[in-house]
């Protein structure tokens, strides 16, 4: 038996609420980024978030400035890195300079627990949205429940494309992913971190953006998001204040967790790319994570080139790099770095 209270409050309205700017204004970078790294979450995949309209338009395959990559084996210094993993980067609690990535390939899938549970927890969000809606009889509030349903189920089919295409991408070279090479990236930010792994898997899953597999479907579930999201701006507005407030509430709730990256499986994009993270120790300079590299002459020079090292004619700071930060030195900051591994 539902108390007279519950539905009386349809009727309670001291205040109006702006659904729309809401919608279009908060979440949408913080959401833009959480999402767009490709990164899985046994608690937010399917949680109804603000911002959502920021993957309908495909905000999160544009290329984010800033972050260069410089492939000290190759020679070759790139500013077109995959959106993904700059996303990625910029959701990581990098140290300054003395965080290493090394790209692996590894069967990493998102144990089938933490899959149920992320749905369980969207079922249930969903649930007593729609069931709040059903008792206080808000014909508006059953469609804004529904919007945001349309709107998350979307999202997960149009990032699960993108996976997907990384996946196939690996899947293509694993039985050729090429010698290793040395990488130092550098951020907006002013951070920088080490990465070694493959030469092709370095060029065709960072260096080339995440191309949809099925594309006619990814449009699909595209066109379905921006439906989704323009059903839930006119919705929201006109659903009773109780199912505004508590809608509100929840979405807020949702995006705060999505962006904190709670229960995310960090190490993993898809099902076989992995990437090992060492944080290192935070105090290291930027000379020592340059000696670890064990580069050559050749390869120093390209770093002298790229402007990343003083010119040969500064010799002060090349005989003080050389002092300072020995084979000796390198080898006991490796060794507590070995020591942090995440």
């Amino acid at each position: 038996m539902i108390p007279p209270e519950i539905p009386s409050l349809s009727k309670w309205d001291p205040f109006q609420l702006d659904a729309l700017g809401l919608l279009t204004i908060f979440g949408a970078k913080e959401m833009n980024t959480a999402v767009g790294n490709l990164v899985q979450s046994s608690v937010t995949d399917w949680l109804p978030v603000l911002g959502s309209y920021t993957v309908a338009n495909d905000d999160i395959l544009r290329p984010e400035p800033g972050y260069v990559l410089y492939n000290i084996t190759d020679g070759i210094m790139a500013t077109d890195i995959s959106a993904w993993f700059t996303r990625w980067l910029a959701t990581f609690p990098l140290t300054y300079t003395a965080t290493t990535i090394r790209l692996k390939v590894a069967n990493k899938q998102l144990p089938i627990v933490h899959r149920v549970s992320s749905i369980a927890i969207g079922v249930l969000t969903i649930g007593c949205l729609l069931a709040m809606a059903i008792v206080t009889a808000d014909v508006w509030g059953l469609a804004n429940v529904a919007s945001m349903a349309v709107s998350v189920i979307s999202r997960q089919f149009i990032v699960a494309r993108l996976r997907s295409s990384i996946d196939k991408t690996i899947q293509s070279l694993k039985d050729d992913p090429g010698p290793d090479v040395k990488l130092f990236m550098t951020l907006p930010n002013g951070k920088a971190v080490t990465i070694f792994g493959p030469r092709m898997i370095v060029v065709s899953c960072l260096l080339t953006e995440a191309q949809p597999t099925q594309p006619q479907f990814y449009y699909l579930m595209r066109m379905a998001s921006w439906a989704g999201f323009g059903a839930h701006a006119i919705t929201l507005g006109m659903s009773d204040l109780f199912n505004q407030v508590l809608t509100v509430v929840v979405l807020l709730l949702a995006t705060y967790l999505t962006s904190r990256h709670v229960g995310g499986c960090r190490e993993a994009i898809g099902t076989q790319l992995c990437l090992e993270v060492d944080m290192g120790d935070p105090g290291l300079l930027r000379g020592a994570a340059y000696m670890r590299l064990d580069m050559s002459t050749t390869e120093e020079n390209c770093m002298v080139h790229w402007s990343m090292m003083p010119q040969r004619s500064n010799i002060w700071w090349w005989d003080r790099y050389r002092s300072r930060y020995s084979s000796s030195q390198v080898s006991s900051v490796t060794k507590v770095e070995g020591n942090q591994q995440v």
